[in-house]
């Protein structure tokens, strides 16, 4: 059975040098992190950002929010599908240090991280947080009407609910987009994508979730199908769209390559 985490879903930078332009309101019952396009841009839609395990106030994930925001240009809601339960910035601090922590260091910081991670296991299991996930784009859908264009960017945790998304019919989205998703079954979650939900996929090309084999695969499924797209990333790990290093200059190109990536499918098929 498939680990629900492997390690680089632990390890990351946090981006210090931006600050979030966006606001903290509630969106459909939802606490959200908020950002909006330019003044004077005209808005494509709206894309919701399911994050990854450290949630909707991770600043990474914020900074993005408000690059998609702007470049788009859109609206993009980032909601606390975890209800406050979310991995914190101190247990990514925690874990990051832990290859290189003596016995005694390591003890104790698996005495402090492991009642989080076991809280977050037990409180967004599929089973649990798949229903508030979709009630959401059912209520934003409901709102914006069948003409309402509605975009969804997951990653790691919220690939999975992403994909899903694109298995709807009639649709909920107009167009989806992950970046290293977690715990999707090959070839069976892709298999299920349908054509009427474009489908984008950024991914590194021996990911700790999708090995070498289950990449392949996925890139033989989607490529003859027109309206999706898989782009492999040579040598990106797990977690590189939102917790990439921007220090270094490969991890920098291939973050800034999934964010285009993004950009350019929302901007194509919210147009």
């Amino acid at each position: 059975m498939q680990a629900p985490f492997c390690r680089d879903c632990f390890t990351g930078t946090l981006r210090g040098d931006i600050t979030p332009v966006g606001t903290e309101q509630i969106v459909h019952n939802v606490p959200s992190y908020v950002s909006l396009p330019p003044e004077g841009a005209r808005s494509l839609g709206t894309v919701v950002i399911i994050t990854d395990a450290f949630g909707w106030k991770l600043r990474n994930t914020r900074v993005l929010a408000d690059a998609y925001a702007r470049r788009v240009p859109c609206t993009v809601v980032v909601p606390d599908f975890h209800k406050g339960t979310s991995l914190t910035e101190k247990f990514l601090i925690l874990a990051d240090a832990l290859p290189t922590a003596n016995i005694f260091t390591k003890i104790w910081t698996y005495v402090r991280v492991v009642p989080e991670l076991v809280r977050f296991l037990l409180y967004n299991r599929y089973a649990v947080a798949a229903p508030r996930v979709n009630a959401f784009f059912h209520s934003l859908r409901q709102e914006l009407g069948p003409s309402g264009k509605i975009s969804v960017a997951g990653f790691c945790w919220g690939g999975l609910y992403t994909i899903r998304l694109t298995h709807m019919s009639p649709p909920l989205v107009n167009c989806a987009f992950t970046a290293h998703p977690s715990l999707i079954s090959v070839p069976a979650d892709i298999d299920k994508v349908k054509d009427d939900t474009p489908l984008s996929i950024a991914n590194g090309d021996d990911d700790q979730y999708l090995r070498r084999a289950k990449m392949e695969t996925v890139v033989k499924m989607l490529r003859d199908r027109e309206r999706h797209e898989v782009v492999v990333y040579e040598g990106a790990k797990h977690g590189f769209a939102v917790r990439g290093d921007i220090g270094d200059p490969k991890q920098k190109e291939r973050g800034q390559g999934s964010e285009d990536q993004a950009v350019g499918w929302f901007g194509r098929w919210m147009a």
